[in-house]
């Protein structure tokens, strides 16, 4: 049986506040510890009483309620990468590809998520290196995506990619993205990439974003593969998106580094969901409009 829950939500989300302390009231009425992170929103909410600090967050729980949209549970995946702790993904947000649980019914469930009647699917993650005048300035895990684009510039990039040490080819346009199964129906899938089953593992998908040549396309690789990026285009202002959360800056010297890690998200599966209902639930496949 579970025995202490931490609760990650999108820091200014005022709006899941009520529900919040619904949930935190029926955690401890199963004898349940709860801990928030150090989000002023919390605090202005009287839950301070249950605030830890960033140490205790992430070590002491044996179990994650990210309370959002899928952007939240990305963003505590990389905060508890590593740690095997399941999380437990509850739907505040829109599409809700990774958060299968909407608000009520993950309320129904509460008693079978605590005593860890559950299943787990376990997802890839992929980590990157940064380096730049030959240090590491960066080093960070993440689920979903990296995408490398030419910031607030009309003009078109090219971006260099070698796969285990070999150079592949220089991609000319908006950017390219780097993307684990998972992060397939993220920007990858609005850019016109695959869509692949998530708990495929060991892929890692090298997605284009508006390409100059009809002969560029996407490319689906092992996931053991190294890869390494460098920018050919002189002019500034590249960034590199990280899970469509955390944006950082890349220089025409700088070297990106891609290779899969033993770090793995957990995830808390839906019962009486799979990938393939939410697909049909998202996309409305199956319905009648062609009858």
């Amino acid at each position: 049986m579970h025995k202490i829950c931490a609760i990650n939500i999108r820091p200014e989300d005022k709006e899941s506040i009520e529900y919040i302390k619904k949930i935190i009231q029926l955690l401890i009425d199963k004898g349940l510890t709860v801990l928030l992170p150090e989000y002023t929103v919390l605090k202005e909410a009287d839950l301070s009483h249950y605030i830890a600090d960033q140490h205790t967050f992430v070590a002491q729980p044996d179990i994650i309620f990210s309370i959002g949209g899928d952007g939240t549970l990305l963003h505590t995946a990389r905060l508890f990468a590593g740690t095997g702790k399941p999380i437990f993904g509850i739907n505040k947000g829109r599409l809700g590809f990774l958060t299968e649980f909407m608000p009520e019914e993950a309320i129904g469930y509460l008693d079978i998520i605590i005593r860890k009647n559950y299943e787990k699917t376990e997802r890839d993650m992929l980590e990157l290196i940064q380096i730049r005048d030959k240090k590491e300035i960066a080093r960070i895990s993440l689920l979903n995506d990296v995408a490398i684009s030419r910031g607030t510039f009309s003009r078109p990039i090219v971006i260099h990619l070698e796969i285990d040490g070999k150079y592949l080819n220089s991609f000319s346009g908006d950017g390219l993205i780097i993307a684990t199964s998972t992060g397939s129906t993220a920007y990858s899938l609005s850019a016109g990439g695959p869509i692949i089953t998530p708990t495929i593992k060991d892929i890692l998908l090298i997605m284009p974003i508006c390409p100059h040549t009809l002969a560029t396309r996407p490319l689906i690789i092992p996931g053991s593969s190294k890869l390494k990026v460098t920018i050919g285009s002189k002019f500034g202002n590249t960034i590199m998106t990280i899970d469509g959360h955390e944006s950082i800056n890349i220089t025409g010297d700088d070297e990106i580094y891609f290779s899969e890690t033993d770090k793995k998200a957990i995830l808390i599966a839906h019962p009486h969901k799979n990938f393939y209902e939410i697909l049909k639930q998202k996309f409305n496949w199956g319905s009648n409009a062609f009858a």
